[in-house]
């Protein structure tokens, strides 16, 4: 760089801008809303990344498609595997699930419902319907992995898509991803205090029927206790009147019959 002081000067002179140090702000700070790290390829390419993942499980061969879902769980050394079921919490950032999810989905209208991604390398115009083109010059999904020479157009998949056959999908901007990663969280968040709540409320009904049942329990056994003392005494004067051989008056007049025990 040293030799190149006017490239240099023209770099200084970007980075000291005052739109593009706005610019790089916003960027940051949607960074800063993702909630996980974008990838877990590092500096390899997605091809890279599928023979790593294969020296690393025994020769096992994947494809783009897999390489790509893969890349967005793990490190390629990692014990990870592809599953169509995984919910989006299985991957490092919801979005990649959002795609994968687009991307089977257009694949199966175009190649039919028995198509099953998983058997196959990205497809170029799949991914062109999925996300509706490129984008600031980059596809949806498996950027560095799509054949441009054999991708058609987005204009020419236009040209021959057929009415009712497989559509075109506007690609969710970032705010609009951000949005539905927010909105995501907080539905899991409200089911959480939801969920929580109805515990809450069944632990106090739980606790309320115990207390009616010590309660009934306690009742009960002050019933018994007080029919046993009145029994008790009722017997204990029997017996004293029986010893003295009357109650009030003479015997005659008031027989007592010593309780047999």
């Amino acid at each position: 760089m040293a030799t190149h002081n006017d490239c240099w000067d023209v770099l200084v002179d970007k980075w000291c801008a005052e739109d593009w140090a706005a610019r790089h702000e916003a960027c940051r700070q949607r960074r800063l809303l993702m909630q996980g790290p974008s990838h877990h390829q590092g500096s390899l390419s997605l091809n890279e990344y599928a023979a790593k993942y294969s020296d690393a499980h025994g020769g096992q061969p994947i494809n783009t498609f897999e390489a790509f879902a893969l890349s967005h769980k793990g490190k390629a050394s990692a014990p990870i595997h592809y599953n169509p079921e995984d919910p989006p919490e299985a991957y490092s950032n919801p979005t990649a699930y959002n795609r994968l999810s687009s991307y089977s989905e257009v694949a199966q209208k175009v190649y039919g419902q028995d198509y099953d991604p998983r058997s196959h390398d990205l497809d170029g115009e799949v991914v062109m319907r999925a996300g509706k083109g490129k984008k600031h010059g980059r596809y949806y999904l498996g950027d560095s992995v799509i054949d441009t020479a054999s991708t058609p157009t987005l204009s020419q998949i236009r040209a021959r898509t057929v009415s009712g056959g497989p559509s075109i999908r506007e690609r969710p901007t970032t705010t609009q991803a951000l949005q539905a990663q927010l909105e995501e969280e907080r539905a899991r968040r409200e089911q959480l205090e939801a969920t929580l709540e109805q515990r809450a409320q069944a632990q106090v009904q739980a606790q309320a029927q115990v207390q009616d049942m010590l309660s009934y329990f306690q009742v009960q056994f002050e019933a018994i206790a007080d029919a046993w003392v009145s029994g008790f005494e009722c017997w204990g004067w029997g017996c004293a009147c029986a010893r003295r051989g009357f109650i009030g008056g003479s015997s005659e007049s008031f027989p007592i019959s010593t309780p047999t025990l």
